[in-house]
């Protein structure tokens, strides 16, 4: 049996890092992050999307509480199912 809360917490706080550290990257180097998330849509363009402002520094901190927030219920109903189901 895994412990969904700590499980939970863990990807929580992995995320959130990632989540820091590809802002700040977004910071400091555009055009690093740019060429990344082109590289990962293969036959898609990504220029008509390109932004030409910074993201505001509040708008990256709702960012950061949301996607810990959807992090830590996905993984923590994932883990709470998977030790129910596994214990049939």
């Amino acid at each position: 049996m895994l412990n969904a809360k700590a499980f939970a917490n863990a990807a929580t706080v992995v995320t959130a890092v990632f989540y820091v550290v590809c802002w700040m990257l977004s910071v400091l180097f555009p055009e690093v992050i740019f060429n990344i998330g082109r590289s990962w849509m293969h036959t898609i363009s990504l220029d008509s999307v390109r932004t030409t402002t910074q993201m505001p520094v509040l708008t990256a901190i709702w960012g950061l509480l949301t996607i810990s927030a959807v992090t830590w219920v996905t993984v923590y109903g994932t883990i709470w199912l998977y030790n129910r189901w596994a214990r049939k």
